[in-house]
């Protein structure tokens, strides 16, 4: 009974992972880790009723994979303690935890080759459907479309890989029956069909991989006429990849078109400041906007950032540290020998659990120039898989011996740490996330549901960040509205001390705020304080530069806020604000000539601006006019600053040079 439920349970992984981004979103995400300890629980179950060797014997086969594993796992754990983030190195750490601990529970729970069969099922209905969807929903908006159910067609494309391979390995296994190799090799086609309209650059380089890794390990197999066709089914799989990539980018503008090697070149600088340790699991977009470079592309040059280095071995690097992904790549490399070597295993298991190795590796494959490990659905199926057809290839060892005297205490352990893990690490989260959603759709009505969900995660930054919003938009501000605001920053900011937001919240709350409410001569300089650490955490930003520079004047520091200007404007030439507040500022010390220099910089910004503005908050701040303070210049200096563009820009209404706090 228990086992049976364990392949419900397993299956229902497979079915639902996909769904909602694959699996990350909250209420998937939910689900899916639910399922997972279940699944664990289950095995502890089932393993209580055995009177074999318990759990260490089990591993002890395959230490080559799970040794390596464990040690990764244990240096990951300390990296994410030296976290400059501690709550994105726990969600991190998790990420990496849960895949190993399904793998783990799958070859400790001991299914058989007709659990693996099931499974293998599973996951080919489970990625047909996600094909289907794919066709159905490319017409209405082509390959963004096609890939909503992953958000980005790159990872669902690496799901089809996964059961593209599943299909193609049991339609070359020896021995298969007609009608078998036609079902898999229909269900294949599915596949390489909705691969097609996903146009997902690493996934074709996988895909051809994985093809002639598959055609050489069958080629003994094969009669010469099929050898040739083989081969020539590769070649025009390869044409066609080809034919439809170059659609892809002679159609319009690829929106993932991102200066690649400039990302992996900033990645390794991050792995060269911290190669033992990294930055933390699941810091790196955190901590990759201080190695951003400008795009070159456009008048703005920051105006995108990477979150992520487009290889997921380069991330774990990164985030890890370089140990704990050489334990990983370890592990990885003995996983897919153990999977694919010959050994004593009939020829069926074997060819069932090379399947799985193959699919596998076409996963990694594509994993080395993309993300994939920000899905779910694309960890944690594996991981079942691997460790699902390892147990199916592990020989027992006649040393192993009973260990029941222990094993009570250890189930008992083991249970009250699975449901401690439910606890913190899925259930509270998912309740303040929804809290937190529910909060911010609600507006000024939403405050005590935002209290609760920093109630329930309090060492998530961003719920104290919110909370302090909605206390300074909850009605007229009043000196204890505005202390319980600063405090929940505060708390924000000790919780995340590499987000340079908070410090620039509370820098503008002592420069606007509190002289409002409190007669406190000391608030300035406290603000300028705050600018300059927000400035340092944020060193690519000009934006807090501005800032800073106009309570400088308002000090009546106008040399300084000009340095400050100037500073803003080495980051962003175009910053059309900055460019005229540096004029502002310039008349203001009598020199005209050059700020009628700094003018008509400004007006042939604007005057080559393209319509539309660039997307993105960002480049339309640092593209936005200040219209007022320019044409009061313009009346000052004797002349207009463009003939070109002249209607109002957005953000005019932001604080624009010294004419106006």
């Amino acid at each position: 009974m228990i086992r049976r439920a364990l392949l419900v349970l397993g299956t229902a992984m497979v079915l639902v992972a996909p769904f909602r981004e694959g699996g990350r979103d909250p209420a998937s995400l939910f689900l899916v880790h639910s399922l997972v300890l279940a699944y664990v629980m289950g095995v502890i179950l089932e393993r209580a009723r055995s009177v074999d060797a318990g759990v260490a014997g089990d591993l002890r086969s395959l230490a080559p994979v799970f040794l390596p594993m464990g040690l990764g796992l244990a240096a990951a754990a300390v990296s994410g303690l030296s976290a400059a983030y501690p709550f994105a190195a726990g969600l991190g750490f998790l990420d990496l935890f849960v895949p190993c601990l399904v793998c783990t529970a799958a070859v400790v729970g001991r299914p058989g080759a007709d659990d693996l069969r099931t499974l293998r099922l599973g996951v080919v209905v489970s990625s047909a459907l996600q094909s289907i969807l794919a066709l159905l929903r490319y017409p209405g908006g082509g390959a963004m479309a096609a890939g909503a159910s992953f958000l980005n067609p790159n990872h669902l494309a690496a799901f089809l890989n996964l059961g593209f391979f599943l299909c193609a390995a049991a339609a070359a296994a020896p021995g298969a029956r007609s009608r078998t190799r036609l079902a898999w090799g229909g269900t294949a086609v599915l596949h390489l069909v909705a691969l097609g309209v996903l146009q997902s650059r690493g996934a074709f380089l996988a895909l051809l991989a994985g093809s002639a890794i598959l055609a050489w390990r069958i080629r003994l197999s094969l009669t010469p006429r099929l050898r040739a066709a083989v081969i020539l089914a590769i070649g025009l799989l390869a044409g066609g990849a080809g034919l439809v990539l170059h659609g892809r980018f002679a159609g319009a503008d690829d929106p993932y078109r991102y200066h690649r090697l400039s990302i992996w070149k900033a990645s390794i600088g991050m792995v060269r400041e911290r190669p033992i340790l990294g930055f933390g699991p699941g810091s790196f977009p955190h901590v990759s906007p201080a190695f951003n470079f400008p795009a070159g592309d456009g008048p703005v040059r920051y105006g995108r950032a990477f979150r992520e280095a487009h290889s997921a071995w380069l991330t774990l690097t990164a985030e890890a540290g370089g140990p704990a992904a050489l334990c990983f790549a370890i592990a990885s490399v003995a996983c897919l020998l153990a999977l694919m070597k010959r050994g004593g295993a009939p020829d069926e298991v074997h060819g069932l659990a090379s399947g799985v190795g193959l699919a596998i590796l076409v996963l990694l494959v594509q994993a080395a120039v993309e993300d994939l490990q920000d899905r779910p659905a694309l960890t944690m199926i594996p991981a079942l898989l691997a460790g699902t057809a390892l147990s199916v290839l592990r020989r027992p060892s006649g040393s192993e011996r009973p260990s029941l005297n222990a094993a009570p205490r250890a189930r008992l352990i083991a249970a009250l740490g699975l449901i401690y893990l439910f606890v913190l690490s899925v259930l509270l989260p998912y309740l303040g996330d929804r809290e937190a959603r529910i909060a911010r759709s609600l507006g000024r009505e939403g405050l005590p549901r935002m209290r609760r969900a920093a109630l329930l995660v309090p060492i998530q930054p961003e719920y104290h960040h919110d909370l302090a919003m909605a206390l300074l938009n909850s009605g007229p501000l009043s000196p204890d509205s505005l202390a319980d605001a600063q405090i929940e920053l505060l708390e924000a900011e000790r919780l995340k001390p590499l987000d340079y937001r908070f410090p620039l919240l509370r820098a503008r709350l002592e420069a606007r705020a509190v002289p409002r409410v409190f007669e406190d001569r000391g608030a300035e300089e406290r603000a300028l304080d705050l600018y300059d650490r927000a400035i340092r955490l944020a060193p690519l930003d000009p934006r807090p530069r501005v800032e800073m520079a106009a309570l400088l004047v308002d000090m009546g520091r106008r040399a300084d806020a000009l340095r400050v200007v100037r500073e803003a404007l080495q980051i962003e030439p175009a910053f059309v604000r900055a460019r005229i507040m540096e004029g502002s500022l310039l008349l203001d010390l009598g020199r005209r000539d050059e700020a009628r220099a700094a003018l008509a910089a400004a007006g042939a910004t604007l005057a080559a601006l393209p319509a539309p503005l660039p997307e993105g908050g960002y480049a339309r701040e640092i593209l936005a006019d200040a219209r007022s303070e320019r044409e009061r210049l313009e009346s000052l200096l004797g002349g207009p600053a463009t003939a070109g563009r002249s209607g109002t820009q957005p953000g005019e209404g932001a604080r624009n040079g010294p004419s106006g706090r």
